[in-house]
């Protein structure tokens, strides 16, 4: 008889503690645009990190230009959401529409959202001159040229890193893109060999496709170190950059949404901190700049690639 009775308690306690463990876990609805490609992959890969947080219940809802909010407004309510993922512009947008008090977490943007809590495309500024000194430790002058709307908080957080490191910051605050490139010309009539380096912000300011060929040709001439967010621009030949890690920035996105879920806290904005590094070596040996095997390993592409 004890021993029944003693059956039955664990199987009571066992029960308790998994109505407990599954009552403490929050339900998180992530809502994500339609794509194709290696867009589609990208969002699989947050999603995938996402679920990696723990204590919570991951819910996802591909959306459309088409896609009511009403349906969405029925979905969270149905599935009784407790916090929003909003992936990309599109989910966003949608998002800001909803007739709901749901607090909204924001990622996969390269802009940072407003009122909402968020993590940018755009690499943390601290990640970037760590890098910058670990590759092309003579460079002591870094140029920039921003908008204020899109990058400024990004420039504030470069400004407070570059005192703990021996590097000076300019940085051109352009209002429009005939200001960008004037700003840029004068960056490039008066940057000095292998003193400098160009950063090229995720900043619509200037289009790549108008400034992206003059800074490669300059950079080639003057022996100067150029650097930003678009692996693209390393195979075309800058120094290196600095790429999302999207399944590492899933889970930072679910564990701020969780954070300020149960801290109650104010929205806050993060930059991209799990990162993925591209080096073009080619461009490296043309600054006097070589790498060990082992530093190579820690690079995730190397262009040109073999």
């Amino acid at each position: 008889m004890n021993f029944k009775r003693i059956i039955i308690e664990s199987v009571l306690i066992l029960l308790c503690l998994t109505s407990a463990a599954w009552s403490s876990s929050i339900q998180l609805a992530v809502l994500y645009p339609e794509a194709r490609g290696n867009f589609s992959k990208v969002f699989e890969n947050l999603i995938s990190g996402i679920k990696e947080q723990q204590d919570i219940n991951v819910i996802s809802k591909q959306v459309t230009k088409a896609t009511p909010v009403e349906e969405i407004d029925k979905w969270l309510v149905e599935s009784n959401a407790q916090i929003i993922l909003s992936l990309g512009h599109l989910s966003y947008t949608l998002s800001k529409k909803l007739n709901s008090n749901i607090p909204v977490t924001v990622g996969a943007l390269v802009v940072s959202p407003k009122g909402h809590s968020g993590i940018s495309l755009a690499a943390d500024p601290r990640i970037f001159f760590k890098h910058l000194e670990d590759l092309a430790p003579d460079v002591k002058r870094v140029f920039v040229v921003y908008s204020e709307k899109n990058t400024g908080w990004l420039i504030d957080i470069a400004k407070r890193a570059v005192k703990e490191r021996n590097i000076e910051l300019i940085a051109y605050k352009a209002a429009d893109i005939k200001q960008g490139v004037k700003y840029y010309d004068e960056v490039l009539q008066q940057v000095r060999n292998g003193e400098d380096a160009i950063w090229i912000p995720l900043d619509r300011i200037v289009p790549d496709k108008i400034i992206l060929p003059k800074i490669l040709q300059a950079a080639w001439e003057h022996n100067i170190a150029v650097f930003s967010n678009n692996p693209l621009h390393t195979k075309k030949g800058t120094l290196f950059a600095l790429f999302p890690d999207h399944r590492l920035m899933g889970k930072d996105l679910a564990q701020l949404a969780v954070e300020q879920f149960i801290s109650k806290a104010k929205p806050r904005v993060l930059p991209a901190k799990s990162l993925k590094l591209a080096v073009n070596k080619r461009t490296a040996s043309h600054l006097g700049l070589s790498f060990s095997k082992s530093k190579q390993q820690q690079f995730d592409i190397i262009f040109p690639s073999r």
